[in-house]
């Protein structure tokens, strides 16, 4: 009887001693993964299991599926340690047996795995189970030490693994590149539309930082930065554009639809850096047309952009006018005082007639050419003119330096036409229907840069083509198109009609456009909201691709001339930001996005 007692009391010394035997013998249930798994976009099976509501991979299958990626490992065993070593950058080497699917119970025991784990020689604490006699790792921490994403989609129950993106720790509250629960529409656009319209979120470059962003909540517009956060109250029902300056100021292009012709309806709003509002200018959008033609529906059936060069802020927005048709505006102000430009009966001077001014335009785009030293215009024109318009300003200065005004220098440059059929009778079904996404403008060292999605005919094939995308690499100081003007490509001929009201059945048209580089050739989808970015005189286009049943984005990269670099790259299913121009910053390419009530701001390296 003494030696029983003994013995029980040795034994709750001892495991009193050493309470991990407790942990170590314990069994815990592992129930098989019910999500599904995508890496990369990619739906995988792996052999996976639920552990108190973590998931657990095999480390092999991990390092297998990762083995053609930025972010792949080497694994090693040493049987005689009971040891694992992880090297990062290093290629796996296959043993066989990797993503093999185990069939039985969907429940199994786990217990806590006692192998050491070393990353580069260094001991490090990974949680692992043994189950069946294999090794199961957290992947999350799998995440974290090999830095790719892991997220969970649970609309589609749905584990998502991603090489392209760095791992954000699960409820770490890091707003800059995660936030929860938030109210904001999709920015991706899956489907295509005639026309643009402005994202539910906002992305600019801020000062040296990178990537900032802006979203209505309630009853204010929150700022976010790469340092600090701030609040404003929202002056104006509608947002058109934010953006910031060199010191760290904010513009933010508000809107409200009029009542009267003579109403303010776009205002442009000035704040500091920590968000005091400094001075608000409106405008009523005037047009050549009087009155009628001033803006009564700012940012409709379009987008709205800026550009700021050299204390001038431009803005290039799209709008409905009293007199119910829909076309561009371009509103400017000097930043340092707020004071506006007052430069319409220079543009609508009647010898240089509708400059910069496309009805109607569907998107717009501007910048500041460094070669031209103008602002230039990009809008998707379906009427007059009809196609990808480009508009140059020449920003001249009085002897007084106090006064800038603008001067049409260049005409009016339709680069990329669109079909449209004779006989229209302006029939808006017709009309509206451009076969092309407008995709925006940039400049590297060969010339200005424009990116869009095209049916490739100017003819009757241009209403069951696919939009492909494609770039025109053009001379901004050209006044007219040419073989000589442009970079590289090939020329794209056909036959239009740019009269938007014929019911003669009149002749058509013969155009052709220059410099023309098709960057893909599908007949089963279509490219749809392109994008642009210069990464140190590199073009970097994103965008998706859709067909009946899915859509996916993708990206690529182009010399300064037009040659592909890196060929089309999936994203797998990360969304992008439509009709927002993406952010380089420090030798990568930022945006931000929301989906289904999640706002993320991702990048990668070009």
């Amino acid at each position: 009887m003494k030696k029983i007692i003994f013995t029980l009391l040795a034994t709750v010394m001892l495991l009193s001693l050493n309470p991990a035997t407790i942990v170590t013998a314990a069994a815990l249930t592992a129930i098989k993964t019910a999500s599904k798994v995508t890496v990369d976009g990619v739906v995988k099976s792996f052999d996976a299991y639920t552990i108190n509501g973590n998931n657990y991979f095999k480390l092999r299958d991990i390092a297998y599926i990762l083995s053609g990626t930025t972010r792949r490992f080497e694994v090693t065993w040493d049987g005689e340690k009971n040891a694992i070593s992880l090297f990062s950058g290093k290629p796996y080497t296959v043993i066989g047996g990797e993503m093999t699917l185990t069939t039985g119970d969907r429940t199994k025991s786990a217990i806590l795995s006692t192998s050491k784990v070393y990353l580069e020689g260094k001991e490090i604490k990974l949680t692992a189970y043994t189950i069946d006699g294999n090794n199961y790792f957290k992947l999350r921490d799998l995440g974290s030490t090999f830095d790719f994403y892991v997220g969970w989609d649970g609309n589609n129950n749905t584990v998502e693994i991603e090489s392209m993106f760095s791992y954000v720790p699960e409820n770490s509250g890091d707003s800059y590149s995660y936030i929860g629960d938030i109210n904001v529409g999709n920015t991706q656009k899956n489907n295509i539309s005639n026309w643009a319209n402005v994202s539910p979120l906002q992305q600019f470059s801020y000062k040296n930082e990178g990537v900032a962003y802006a979203y209505v909540k309630d009853s204010s517009l929150i700022i976010v930065t790469p340092s600090k956060e701030l609040s404003v109250e929202m002056k104006y029902p509608k947002i058109g554009d934010v953006i910031s300056d060199d010191d760290g100021n904010f513009y933010i292009v508000w809107g409200k639809n009029g009542t009267a012709n003579t109403e303010q309806t776009v205002f442009i709003s000035k704040y500091s850096p920590n968000g005091a509002q400094i001075k608000t200018t409106g405008f009523v959008g005037a047009s050549a047309m009087g009155a009628d033609g001033n803006t009564k529906i700012p940012f409709d059936a379009g987008n709205c952009v800026s550009a700021i060069d050299n204390g001038t802020l431009m803005v290039n927005y799209a709008r409905t006018m009293y007199n119910g048709h829909q076309s561009n505006n371009v509103i400017a102000v000097n930043t340092t005082d707020m004071s506006p430009y007052k430069f319409e009966s220079l543009i609508w001077d009647s010898s240089q007639a509708n400059i910069p001014y496309v009805s109607h335009s569907f998107n717009q785009s501007v910048i500041y050419s460094e070669k031209a030293k103008d602002f230039i215009f990009a809008n998707h024109g379906d009427a007059y003119g009809r196609g990808f318009i480009i508009d140059k300003l020449r920003k001249e200065m009085y002897t007084d330096y106090e006064k800038l005004i603008y001067a049409s220098k260049y005409p009016t440059l339709n680069i990329f036409n669109f079909y449209l059929e004779a006989n229209t009778n302006y029939n808006m079904s017709i009309v509206n229907k451009t076969f092309a996404q407008l995709g925006g403008l940039a400049e590297t060292s060969k010339g200005v840069v424009l990116v869009g999605a095209s049916a490739k005919s100017i003819s009757e094939a241009a209403k069951t083509e696919k939009q492909n995308l494609f770039i025109q690499i053009f001379d901004p100081l050209a006044k007219e198109l040419s073989s000589s003007t442009v970079v590289g490509g090939t020329t794209r001929s056909g036959a239009t009609s740019f009269d938007i009201n014929d019911n003669k059945n009149s002749p058509l048209t013969n155009v052709t456009d220059y410099g023309v580089i098709w960057l893909t050739n599908y007949t089963d989808k279509n490219v749809i909201t392109p994008q642009v970015v210069v990464a140190d005189d590199h073009i970097v286009i994103l965008w998706t691709e859709n067909s009946k049943s899915v859509s996916e984005s993708f990206y690529m990269v182009l010399s300064a001339g037009g040659d592909v670099i890196t060929p089309a790259t999936s994203l797998g299913i990360k969304n992008l930001n439509s009709y927002e121009v993406p952010i380089y910053h420090n030798g990568l390419v930022y945006w931000a996005y929301t989906y289904n009530g999640k706002l993320r701001v991702v990048s990668i390296k070009p």
